[in-house]
């Protein structure tokens, strides 16, 4: 399990390779969740969520943002089933290149 600040000095995530998750939390409190499932060099987001009393506070941006430098780290291709990560690669180009 690693866990990383991502610049938002409130906003942790969490990569809990046990349960196949990135978790996000915001002053220490859960906040939502980015499911993955990890095959060989291959990563597969399947489902993003944030807690509904936790949006608006860049949770899930700051969460996938996280899980993508991580895949990068890892020389893993991305793909992102999960339609939230979908947008998120489309809005940033600069991990485009990640989506195999």
């Amino acid at each position: 399990m690693s866990t990383e600040n991502t610049g938002n000095d409130d906003v942790q995530v969490t990569d809990n390779e046990g349960k196949s998750r990135y978790v996000a939390t915001l002053d220490g409190a859960s906040a939502g969740i980015a499911a993955y499932e990890r095959s060989g060099d291959t990563i597969v987001f399947t489902h993003t969520v944030v807690d509904a009393e936790m949006e608006g506070h860049g949770i899930g941006s700051t969460l996938i943002r996280h899980a993508l430098d991580d895949a990068r780290e890892q020389h893993l291709t991305v793909v992102p089933r999960c339609e939230f990560v979908a947008a998120f690669i489309e809005d940033h180009p600069e991990y485009k290149d990640l989506v195999g």
